[in-house]
């Protein structure tokens, strides 16, 4: 009888060290890259946009490219803020037409388009892409999202 209390209270406590969360992935820095600026291909709306974003309490990773004309931005928001999800696009995505009235903004918190964006990003800091493949593949990005919603 001894042993099975032993062997409950040992059970017990795993189980109660398993659900710990004192650590969480959630970090105060958002993740924000920036693009590397090649007179090829200019990205500097793009930086401009992270950085603006960058400074809110609720985004925990900014994305962004343009070309002469578009912005693209995506944004990754934790999870117990998408209850407002809509409100805060909304009120992102006017904050950005205000700041680029040049470019034609889009705007996206979709998992599946976060991670486009990041690969684009990732393609243009290492200048593999000329300014027509990094138009096509926001064109490609832009109807992904279209066609999710």
């Amino acid at each position: 009888m001894n042993s099975r209390k032993i062997t409950l209270l040992v059970l017990f406590i795993i189980f109660l060290a398993g659900c710990n969360h004192s650590e969480s992935s959630y970090s105060d820095d958002p993740n924000i890259t920036h693009l590397s600026t090649s007179s090829n291909q200019e990205q500097e709306a793009a930086v401009q946009a992270k950085e603006l974003l960058a400074d809110r309490d609720d985004i925990k990773a900014v994305h962004a490219v343009n070309t002469k004309d578009m912005l693209l931005v995506t944004i990754e928001i934790p999870h117990h803020e998408r209850f407002s999800l809509k409100e805060k696009s909304k009120t992102y995505q006017k904050e950005l037409e205000q700041n680029f009235p040049n470019f034609t903004i889009e705007l996206s918190t979709d998992k599946k388009i976060i991670l486009e964006t990041a690969d684009l990003e990732e393609k243009i800091t290492k200048n593999t892409l000329t300014e027509d493949e990094i138009k096509k593949q926001m064109e490609k990005i832009i109807h992904l999202s279209k066609e999710q919603t």
